[in-house]
């Protein structure tokens, strides 16, 4: 997906919050920048995870067969 693309999918306010953190990046370090995409990778698998999560949970695929089978 290009930017074109995904600037449609974010709020006016999330576009503003992306403009303040390019400008805060201009004046990071190599090393800071570095750290910062790890963080930044960390919290992507964290959130991926999460909504893992919310998907099982609503699904009841965590649940053991007999309560996902079960009727009312």
């Amino acid at each position: 997906m290009d930017n074109q693309n995904q600037d449609k999918n974010i709020s006016l306010e999330q576009e503003f919050q992306v403009q303040s953190f390019a400008r805060k990046v201009d004046t990071i370090s190599k090393e800071e920048a570095k750290e910062l995409l790890i963080d930044l990778y960390k919290s992507t698998i964290i959130r991926e995870n999460l909504f893992r999560e919310i998907i099982k949970e609503s699904w009841g695929i965590d649940k053991d067969i007999t309560e996902a089978l079960e009727i009312g």
